[in-house]
């Protein structure tokens, strides 16, 4: 049988060589390409047949070449299996492979002949195209990336193997996370005065402790080298699923890693930190047992105020040894370990009884207790020791530590900041805080049920730095850790209406700006006129009274768009709707983004985020421990960014004076240029002032009812308060 002596690429995929059998069009099938010295393009054969002759004869070959460099008959194309063969046949000028003569060849996709040698002009070159699939090429590069990218780091693990010793084991930067008062030297909370301890052995800690710890923190922690590539790869799918930082698949090794060798892991929240950690979490597992290693973790992991270690921890909390622990105990403490300043059960005893019973829960799941141990666990209250109750209840400033202990896992992130072995230096003034303490308490106390309310809060912020100077959540924190300062969302009333008028000056709209008094439809709403009368008011005159009416027409003026984004420029975060009621306070807020927004005013127009931490030391990094200023800063607040232009700031201000002056805010008025802006909401649910005297302090109060039920007051009580409080500073 004799085929074509030629085939055009269309004839070829139309045509079978030995049976005319029909081919799809479209079909994948290999190709030689054939270059001539004196054509750029090549001449495309596809290849269907079982073998192919190549050469110049037209005659006797399949795949003529014209040229004088090649024999009648040069090669034989032979199908093998799923691949052809290139055959020489014994051709004048051979065929060359790589700039080597060849006889044989099983051709692969990219390969590359030559007819002849490669250092001739008039040579004619043949490549061999049969790409794989596109799943076949994406595993080859992906197994070869993957090649690469493990060569590469145990390279790198080998190299930052040799930069620590883990024999011995170093005893660990035992310091306590140590909460500072600006003026440096007071703590926030009562030191427990006692002396760590330890135990040598695993078997003297109770059993049920190792097997809680391992249940929470570590379920496969017998099996894993040290790092565990499961627990990774579902931290990994957590974070990226929730589009946050929820899970950081750190094993008890890679703890105690972060632990003992701080100086060379690091501090900083980063990827090459974690890396480093995993590179000690690997050393340790080579040199030590597990048993050994979990004794380390039970021996130096951070508790909080109790210290580090269970041991320290069960003598605190329980006046007992850890080796004396019950189930309900062990489980207690394990549960604290993720947030242990903030889950202790006199802090927060429903999360403490929540977190306890869940480890309680993974014991049983994971067969380490029966369902009857676990069920009798679940049913006992925690009892804490009365010495460490007076202990944690003895904070100086109780909301503001917890706001505290929130802001320092916001900045080192939730294991870093559990960890201990830092110096924070916090905003809090001493004298001003008890003030802030004393007046809410005794002013709710005098007016509450005269006036309908029960709860309050009060925060003072320095508006230069926007270092929070005082903070109370609430008048009782023994009674409510809910910190309304922080927490609570409230409707600011008129008090949002500064945000208007703020947007209005900013557009050049003066304030001797004329507006009617006459009742007001916008969007289907219809609002009744001034409470003044039918006088027509300037803009001063409307916000020193708060008539609803005026500010609504000046935000028609503006535009609601460009009252929300005055808000956002002075740090309103929470959700704002722009519809009229937006302009009379009925988007809700936190006590803490309105009078951080005022202290932009009081500052003239420069935002400084409020803080509570100003500075952040590593203890375990000192040139002398008695020193802490001698301690490595790694952290230090931010200064502030101007946001607004002065001159707007600076009329702002004097039309929020006018409000003290002349206004609804008279009870506040102290004759020292203070400004500020009263607010109460339908049937006094919401009782607020927010005021300041310029480049100094600003200050925002609240009262109501945790419940939302109306009262039988009005902003004028916040106002007073107000004034009661700042007119001793």
């Amino acid at each position: 049988m004799t085929t074509p002596s030629r085939f055009g690429f269309s004839q070829i995929l139309q045509t079978f060589y030995a049976g005319q059998a029909v081919v799809k069009p479209g079909a994948r099938v290999p190709k030689l390409l054939i270059y001539y010295p004196d054509t750029p393009e090549p001449e495309v054969i596809p290849l269907v047949a079982d073998r192919y002759f190549l050469g110049r004869s037209r005659r006797n070959c399949d795949i003529p070449v014209r040229s004088e460099l090649v024999s009648q008959v040069h090669a034989l194309l032979q199908r093998r299996g799923r691949r052809y063969v290139w055959v020489d046949q014994k051709s004048t000028n051979g065929t060359y492979y790589r700039r080597r003569p060849i006889q044989q060849h099983v051709l692969r996709h990219g390969d590359r002949l030559t007819l002849g040698p490669p250092e001739l002009a008039e040579v004619v070159r043949v490549v061999y195209d049969d790409p794989p699939p596109w799943y076949v090429r994406t595993v080859r590069y992906g197994l070869g990336g993957l090649g690469l990218g493990v060569a590469a780091l145990t390279t790198w693990v080998a190299i930052e193997w040799q930069k620590f010793d883990v024999t011995p084991l170093p005893s660990g930067a035992q310091g306590p996370l140590v909460i500072v008062a600006r003026d440096g030297k007071t703590p926030l909370t009562s030191p427990w005065n006692q002396d760590h301890r330890e135990l040598p052995q695993l078997e003297d800690f109770s059993p049920y402790l190792p097997k809680a710890v391992i249940a929470s923190e570590d379920s496969r922690f017998y099996w894993h080298p040290g790092v565990d590539p499961i627990g990774i790869l579902r931290a990994m799918v957590v974070n990226l699923t929730s589009g946050d930082v929820r899970e950081g698949g750190s094993t008890i090794t890679q703890q105690v890693a972060r632990s003992l060798f701080r100086e060379y892991v690091g501090t900083e929240d980063s990827t090459g930190r974690k890396l480093r950690e995993m590179v000690v979490a690997l050393k340790l597992e080579a040199h030590y047992d597990k048993k050994t290693i979990l004794t380390v973790y039970l021996n130096k992991v951070y508790l909080g105020v109790a210290g580090y270690g269970f041991e320290d921890a069960a003598r605190f909390y329980f006046d007992k040894s850890a080796r004396d622990l019950t189930l309900a105990e062990a489980a207690t403490l394990v549960g604290m370990l993720p947030a242990p300043n903030r889950f202790n059960p006199v802090k927060d005893y429903d999360t403490a009884l929540a977190l306890r019973n869940r480890v309680i829960d993974r014991m049983e799941a994971q067969g380490m207790i029966t369902a009857m141990e676990a069920k009798r666990a679940r049913r006992s209250r925690i009892e804490i020791s009365p010495k460490a109750r007076a202990n944690l209840q003895s904070s100086l400033a109780p909301y503001f530590y917890d706001t505290v202990m929130a802001e320092l896992q916001q900045l080192l992130g939730q294991r870093l900041a559990q960890e201990g072995n830092f110096i924070v230096d916090t905003t809090l003034d001493v004298s001003l805080q008890k003030r802030a303490q004393q007046h809410l308490a005794r002013f709710v106390a005098n007016y509450g049920s005269r006036y309908g309310f029960d709860q309050g809060a009060l925060v003072t912020m320095d508006a230069q730095t926007g270092g929070i100077l005082a903070l109370v959540g609430g008048r009782d924190y023994r009674q409510s850790q809910y910190n309304r300062v922080t927490q609570a969302q409230r409707q600011p009333g008129s008090v949002f209406k500064v945000f208007v008028y703020g947007a209005a000056l900013e557009q050049g709209i003066s304030p001797a700006t004329v507006l009617d008094c006459a009742p007001l439809v916008w969007q289907g709403v219809a609002f009744a006129g001034c409470r003044s009368g039918s006088t027509p008011l300037d803009l001063t005159q409307g916000l020193a009274w708060s008539e609803n009416v005026i500010a609504l027409r000046l935000a028609q003026q503006v535009g609601l768009p460009a009252v929300v984004a005055w808000a956002r420029k002075l740090g309103i975060t929470s959700p704002l709707n722009p519809v009229p009621g937006l302009v009379l306070g009925q988007s809700e807020v936190t006590p803490l983004e309105l009078t951080a927004a005022f202290a932009v005013l009081a500052n003239q127009g420069v935002r400084t985020v409020p803080h509570t931490i100003y500075r952040i030391r590593d203890s375990s990094d000192c040139t002398d421990r008695n020193r802490p200023e001698t301690c490595r800063e790694i952290y230090r607040a931010p200064g502030g960014q101007p946001v607004i232009a002065l001159e707007v700031a600076m009329t702002l201000t004097h039309m929020l004076q006018a409000v003290v002056t002349q206004g609804t805010g008279r009870a506040a008025f102290l004759g020292r240029g203070e400004a500020g802006k009263t607010g109460t909401t339908n049937d006094a649910r919401d009782m607020w002032f927010v005021g300041y005297i310029p480049g100094g302090l600003v200050t925002g109060i609240w009262l109501g009812n945790d419940q939302n039920q109306p009262t039988r007051g009005s902003s004028g009580l916040a106002a007073q308060l107000w004034g009661e409080y700042m007119g001793g500073l």
